[in-house]
């Protein structure tokens, strides 16, 4: 169960420029379209979460989980990765540009029209 709503990020995320959502469990929800730019999500559980279409440039996702997320269409771009999981995540038409996917496991990841050269 997730330690917070999708009411309860929105609300972080209005309040200030780079969220700190370090280690935070939001397994399973429904955060489509929204803007984590800059946002601290290392280590955070987001197992199974639509993130479709979310603005994520810069955010540090390092080691997070991010098995079966879906991800159709973010904006990824100069995101980090590093040792995160993407088992089985939906990364279709994303832009990845710039992003760090060093030691990153994307086993059974779709990738269909990423964009953008990753490092």
């Amino acid at each position: 169960m997730a330690d917070l709503t999708r009411t309860d990020v929105i609300k972080i995320l209005a309040v200030t420029d780079r969220a700190r959502l370090a280690g935070v469990d939001l397994a399973g929800l429904d955060l489509h379209g929204l803007n984590f730019a800059g946002a601290d999500l290392i280590r955070a559980n987001l197992t199974g979460a639509n993130l479709s279409s979310a603005y994520m440039r810069g955010t540090s996702l390092e080691f997070a989980t991010l098995d079966r997320a879906i991800l159709v269409g973010a904006n990824l771009k100069e995101a980090n990765f590093k040792g995160a999981s993407l088992q089985g995540a939906d990364l279709s038409h994303a832009n990845m540009s710039d992003a760090n996917l060093f030691q990153t496991n994307l086993q059974g990841a779709k990738t269909d029209g990423v964009t953008g050269q990753v490092r």
